[in-house]
């Protein structure tokens, strides 16, 4: 079963049975609370700001960092190197992939600026589940990037991060666009449902593509 809680932004904690995996937590700069909790692991996918803060995490934790794929507890991590946008300037981040056993196999984007290229796609391979940044704002994936990326993925459940809230702020994200506009681009490629919270449980995938919008948990 797919469990995990949505913090904000890309900040995804990911639970494979007793195993808890954190993904880019962010600093409580950007405008929303960052909970302290306890992590086995942390995957920080660049060394922004907004993806870092490993602080974020009580207790003792292994972070995780780089294209290194390695055994996460019961969750097999693949980590693949891409651009963090299309003209190279702003560095590059790292794409987590989790799976455990033949369970669903779930593709973290991080702040991906530019669509996949053959090699890249070849090293994720199969990919239900995509968490992609759908804010824009030349940081990371707009809207319809994203969904073009989506269409090299083709996940069966693609959940939007990394997008406008009324908390998100606007000095360190002046152009970020907000989830309704991403939705409305969406129509007619996927169906859209929601979350009735932040803390997700999925006994199985939907059949048809679907967007799922959860709900920031802080």
């Amino acid at each position: 079963m797919l469990h995990f809680e949505y913090y904000a932004h890309a900040c995804f904690l990911f639970h494979f049975g007793e195993t808890r995996i954190l993904i880019d937590p962010y600093s409580p700069e950007i405008g929303h609370k960052m909970p302290i909790r306890p992590a086995d692991y942390v995957c920080v996918s660049h060394e922004h700001f907004d993806h870092n803060y490993t602080a974020a995490v009580s207790g003792r934790t292994t972070i995780v960092r780089g294209s290194v794929n390695r055994q996460l507890g019961p969750a097999r991590l693949t980590a693949v190197l891409a651009e963090h946008d299309d003209d190279g300037e702003r560095g590059l981040v790292t794409l987590f992939k989790l799976q455990a056993g033949e369970g669903p196999a779930v593709v973290h984007l991080s702040d991906l600026g530019a669509p996949l290229d053959a090699e890249q796609l070849a090293e994720i391979g199969a990919c239900d589940v995509l968490l992609a940044p759908v804010g824009g704002g030349g940081n990371t994936l707009d809207g319809a990037a994203a969904l073009r990326v989506a269409a090299q993925l083709k996940p069966r459940l693609l959940i939007p991060m990394h997008y406008r809230t009324p908390f998100l702020s606007r000095t360190h994200f002046p152009q970020c666009d907000g989830l309704e506009k991403f939705l409305q681009l969406a129509k007619g490629h996927y169906q859209t449902e929601r979350a009735s919270e932040g803390v997700v449980r999925l006994p199985h995938l939907p059949e048809k593509p679907t967007v799922l919008v959860v709900p920031h948990l802080y």
